[in-house]
This record gives C-alpha cells, sequence and structure tokens, in this order.
C-alpha cells in the first residue's frame, strides 16, 4: 500500500503514521510577508540579524489555495525556525483585516522554533486561527 501526498510523491504506508512532504522556505533577514503555498508548506527558517516579524498570508488566500473541499476545522501545521544565535525574536503576525489571529505566544526567541496549528474557522468571511502548540 503507498501514501500518496498531496504534491503526488509517494511513500510506503506505514501503519499508524501519516508522512508528509513539507517543503522549506528560507526567510529572508527582513520583514517577511509570506504566501499561501508557503504557509500550507509548513517550514519556514530565518537568521535575523535584527528583531523580525513575519507576516501571515490572509485567510482567504489560504482557502482559495485549499479549495475545493475546505470547511470549517480544515487544520495544518506550521513550524517557524528563528535561527539566531542571540537576542534577535521573529514575531509571527496577521495581516491587518485579513482574518488571520494568532493565539498563545506570537514571538520566537532567537535559536529556538515554534509551532501552530493552523484551524479555518470561517468561510463566508474567511477566518483562520492559528494555535501556537
Amino acid at each position: 500500500m503507498t501514501l500518496m501526498t498531496s504534491w503526488g510523491d509517494s511513500y510506503p504506508k506505514i501503519p499508524g503514521t501519516f508522512l508528509q512532504v513539507r517543503p522549506l522556505t528560507e526567510a529572508a533577514d527582513a520583514a517577511t510577508t509570506l504566501t499561501a503555498a508557503q504557509a500550507i508548506g509548513g517550514m519556514i527558517t530565518m537568521t535575523p540579524t535584527a528583531a523580525r516579524t513575519i507576516t501571515l498570508p490572509t485567510a482567504a488566500a489560504i482557502l482559495a489555495l485549499l479549495q475545493p473541499g475546505v470547511q470549517i476545522g480544515t487544520s495544518f501545521p506550521i513550524s517557524i525556525r528563528n535561527g539566531a544565535s542571540v537576542t534577535h525574536a521573529v514575531t509571527v503576525a496577521g495581516p491587518s483585516g485579513g482574518g488571520i489571529t494568532v493565539d498563545g505566544l506570537a514571538t520566537i526567541a532567537a535559536n529556538t522554533s515554534a509551532t501552530f496549528l493552523a484551524r479555518v474557522t470561517a468561510k463566508a468571511t474567511p477566518a483562520i486561527t492559528f494555535h501556537r502548540v
């Protein structure tokens, strides 16, 4: 039996597990706005030389990429790694008026990482909450 990912890659099916291809996005050392594909892809790294902000895409952009079949409760993980070796934090933020809520600590300290579980909370007026886990 073979497990197919949404990107078309296949892996042997291992009972009780779920394998997923997660592309890596290396964000520039600057304020960065992710695309919907980068946010859904789920692995972001940044090595900032000063405090930086990573802005998530709008909920509408993410829902458009998830169509068809997206429903309230659809979720996906996103992990962000701050590779700074000293004090430079990375803050995760939603775009102004973009239907994104960041729940929990949005700041990622130097030399740490954080995982968020993004969950669709509304479709008519697109909304997604990114819960830090």
